[in-house]
């Protein structure tokens, strides 16, 4: 597998003809819910992104049985521990708001001085743009509090075809080869 790394800079700013897509994806999302915002993740925002993560793993879930893919059950786990435990995990992430409405929402945490890793990323896929929305402004939010960052890294696609799809679409400036070791018992 690999690991997805982005120039921070890019993702923020969304530049030039191959990630032209991704911006008209947020001007949808701008005309379906004018006024959307973000903000940084606060204790007060647990509750619902809880929510929208129990809603977006349900649908899921119905994709996951057509794929036969396994792996989204202890992703889910993981996240909400995650949301649970966000101080002593060392995490922060940002809300997309549309009014009241959580629309999405993203986690991680400084990796390196010069990498920052996107443990979460969640938004209502319904809402045409939100999921472009919520990593450019992830993207926005590293890069103002943490200067000296210069990449994303988005992780790996778990083997899930549309993730993989989804993570190649903003093109990576690097993919990290990542191995895993098993134990196995001689015949």
């Amino acid at each position: 597998g690999f690991d997805y790394l982005y120039d921070v800079n890019r993702l923020a700013d969304l530049p030039g003809k191959k990630l032209h897509g991704k911006r008209n994806h947020i001007h949808r999302l701008d005309e379906a819910c004018p006024g959307w915002s973000w903000a940084p993740l606060t204790p007060a925002d647990i509750g619902p992104c809880l929510a929208l993560d129990a809603a977006w793993h349900r649908e899921a879930l119905s994709r996951e049985a057509v794929q036969g893919l396994s792996t989204l059950d202890d992703e889910h786990h993981a996240l909400v521990l995650a949301l649970e435990h966000l101080d002593a995990l060392g995490l922060e992430g940002v809300v997309l708001r549309w009014g009241d409405q959580v629309l999405g929402f993203s986690l991680g945490a400084p990796l390196t001085e010069t990498i920052f890793d996107v443990h979460f990323e969640r938004a209502l896929g319904q809402v045409q743009g939100a999921f472009p929305a919520v990593n450019r402004s992830f993207a926005r939010y590293v890069r103002e509090k943490y200067p000296n960052i210069r990449y994303l890294d988005r992780e790996d696609d778990m083997g899930i075809p549309g993730l993989r799809k989804a993570k190649l679409s903003y093109y990576p400036d690097y993919l990290q080869v990542n191995y895993c070791a098993v134990e196995t018992r001689a015949p």
